[in-house]
């Protein structure tokens, strides 16, 4: 049986792997111990190792010097994902460092029941949610995530490109929404549906329009239009800054999500 920390991951590869789905400058693989992808871009999104496990400490230490050499001897920053779950997740953690990787942040793998869940979540009067659809509804998406997450010039382009075309069509794995306010996108928020599970990412306000719970608002929504399609479990990663904005919706605690950057 799937324990919900490897339920949070799984979602996470697989919406990950969308990525080189959807952008042929982006090469995914998975080997018996590692998951990762790679591109010619040179941001750390573009270029990580997802998963790792299977090794011991010195197996580790032999594993990630032979794939830090593969981006570094082409001048690509690299990003790697530690779980907590996983088997001596502390010496995977000791041997990154070991190699020069710096610990650059923590996310909060979450979950979230679905079959008694009914959200209680007020919205700003006059906010108005709907879904990304056509290009003019894509344009209102790219106005608020790419400045909330710092993607400019290439970065951000490949990022709307990958969006858009894992979002489009009847059977799109991505379901976006925008959430307008005062006659503008306020907020956004991505669903995955990956199977019963729904993976919750995308989620932003735009500056002008934070502490109101827009953020709050947009992510019930996605989670029940992901119930209302069979979902029976909404997981996530939360920064620092929205622990308690998912806490409050009734997400839990499962996992620790190590970054690190190399």
């Amino acid at each position: 049986m799937t324990t919900i920390p490897e339920t949070i991951k799984r979602n996470m590869i697989r919406t990950l792997e969308h990525m080189s789905l959807s952008s042929p400058r982006i090469v995914f693989e998975r080997t018996p111990r590692a998951i990762r992808y790679e591109s010619d871009l040179p941001h750390p999104l573009y270029n990580r190792v997802i998963a790792y496990e299977g090794a011991d400490e010195a197996g580790a230490d032999a594993d990630i010097g032979a794939i830090a050499k593969r981006y570094r001897e082409r001048g690509l920053p690299l990003s790697w994902l530690t779980w907590s779950h996983d088997r001596d997740a502390a010496g995977l953690a000791r041997a990154l460092e070991a190699h020069g990787f710096k610990k650059a942040g923590v996310m909060t793998g979450m979950s979230l029941p679905l079959a008694d869940w009914t959200p209680d979540v007020p919205a700003p009067a006059g906010m108005d949610i709907r879904p990304v659809r056509t290009e003019s509804d894509f344009a209102w998406l790219e106005d608020v995530i790419l400045p909330a997450f710092g993607l400019e010039g290439e970065a951000g382009e490949v990022f709307m490109r990958i969006n858009k075309i894992a979002g489009t069509g009847e059977d799109a794995a991505f379901r976006h929404y925008v959430g307008f306010l005062d006659g503008g996108p306020a907020g956004a928020a991505t669903a995955v549906h990956d199977g019963e599970t729904i993976g919750i990412y995308n989620v932003a306000t735009s500056e002008g329009f934070r502490r109101r719970g827009i953020g709050s608002v947009l992510t019930a929504h996605a989670v029940r239009e992901g119930q209302a399609a069979g979902g029976r479990l909404a997981v996530l990663q939360a920064s620092g800054m929205g622990l308690n904005v998912y806490r409050q919706l009734g997400f839990r605690d499962d996992a620790e999500i190590g970054l690190y950057l190399g």
